[in-house]
């Protein structure tokens, strides 16, 4: 059957709208997206798909399915947004001899009355089920599964989104001030996060339990943060120090930055107070090299240089990077095998670039932790080149010898470390 020729060019158009009405989605609540396709002449809706937000990909496979059913048009319009990948489109194009023109976003191919139409008949479909849930399962239940989808979605917006309907279904939702006071952190507002941040604290506090992670210790970490950020470092100390008593468990590590804090407003007798209450309280905890060098400095402040040795060679052994970035000599390559993220060459600059004006500002400090250094540099460099042989050899796990290599090294590591004289 030989089909006429078409008389004009096939145009479709692509849009989209965000609903302000909650659907489930698997064990969580979503303010839906819904994607469409119209025809650009007799502005017949050819197609709609409800998504978790706008993103390229699934805008793709929506496009994809819509062709593969209805055929493919001469030319599609679509919205252009910066984070499209221009390529995808060009790919999309020529996989289906399609031109795809981009286009402003502000204009829409519908006038705005049939836009409004458009998406009332949409939002028509899912306004129901979403009373429905509402109604099944209740307002401050629907709010945590939107604060819940918070973590499932990448854009500011539509994080900002979910939250505000959190809020509005479930007023000073704790879990919702704390996830918005976050955002408002990442992105620099930081009176607005200390805010949130403290409401939050105040409604979840007399709900919390002692001993369990929850939305209290979450907002007091944030404060501490923040105050850290704003630099009002006595505030921090003080929230650090209360969270220490709410959660001697310590499941944020506030017990490593206290001390630190202290020493950046030369506290000398409170940080040495707290590391003889830390030695008590916390026997055999994890060695952070950071604690360990500012517990160094602290000692070698109250002339016991003896303990200051030993605790600034635990954190030199904990962190290879620490110690020359903060004297400004080269230090080992960042490409070494390490045993925890604290070791790395990353945790060294970002401790330095907060708390690297501690050693600066004292000379005798410095020049004490530089004698040092430099006397254990034979013994580092042995350690060094253990662990350069270790990163190649975790990057060759084919070797036939793998296991019986790694063991070796493995074990020349802890003789080299048991040479050093610490218990």
């Amino acid at each position: 059957m030989i089909l006429p020729l078409r008389s004009t060019r096939e145009v479709w158009a692509f849009d989209w709208f965000d609903l302000d009405v909650p659907i489930q989605f698997g064990s969580m609540f979503i303010l839906p997206t819904c994607l469409y396709l119209v025809h650009r002449h007799t502005r017949m809706l050819l197609g709609h798909e409800f998504v978790r937000e706008l993103d390229q990909r699934r805008v793709e496979l929506f496009l994809h399915r819509a062709f593969q059913e209805k055929g493919a048009p001469d030319e599609l319009l679509v919205p252009d947004v910066d984070e499209w990948d221009e390529t995808v489109w060009r790919s999309f194009s020529k996989e289906y001899q399609c031109r795809i023109n981009l286009v402003d976003v502000e204009s829409s191919e519908l006038d705005p009355s049939e836009e409004d139409a458009l998406e009332s008949q949409l939002s028509n479909l899912i306004v129901g089920p979403a009373e429905n849930l509402l109604a099944t399962h209740g307002a401050a239940f629907v709010a945590q599964g939107l604060v819940k989808a918070v973590k499932h979605t990448r854009s500011r917006d539509k994080q900002r989104a979910l939250l505000a309907k959190a809020l509005d279904l479930s007023e000073n939702l704790p879990e919702a001030l704390v996830e918005l006071a976050d955002l408002d952190f990442q992105e620099g507002n930081l009176d607005e996060a200390a805010e949130a941040f403290a409401k939050a604290a105040d409604i979840a506090g007399p709900s919390h339990v002692q001993g369990q992670p929850g939305c209290y210790l979450r907002a007091q970490h944030g404060r501490l943060i923040v105050a850290w950020q704003k630099g009002e470092l006595n505030d921090a100390i003080s929230i650090g120090e209360e969270l220490l008593f709410t959660d001697p468990a310590d499941h944020s590590g506030v017990r490593f930055l206290v001390p630190l804090l202290q020493l950046s407003l030369s506290q000398f007798e409170a940080a040495n107070e707290y590391f003889a209450w830390y030695r008590q309280s916390y026997p055999g905890d994890l060695e952070d090299p950071g604690l360990m060098f500012g517990w160094g400095l602290t000692l070698f402040e109250f002339d016991e240089e003896a303990n200051a040795i030993e605790r600034y060679k635990r954190g030199m052994l904990q962190n290879f990077y620490l110690a020359p970035l903060l004297l400004d000599l080269p230090e080992p390559s960042p490409e070494l095998w390490q045993h925890h993220q604290r070791g790395d060459h990353g945790y060294a600059i970002e401790f330095v670039d907060s708390f690297g004006v501690i050693w600066e500002r004292d000379a005798g400090a410095t020049r004490f932790l530089r004698e040092l250094y430099v006397s254990l540099l034979p013994q580092l460099d042995i350690l060094i080149d253990v662990r350069r042989q270790m990163a190649e050899i975790q990057d060759n796990r084919y070797e036939p010898d793998h296991r019986k290599i790694w063991g070796e090294l493995v074990a020349e590591e802890q003789h080299q470390i048991a040479r050093w004289g610490l218990e």
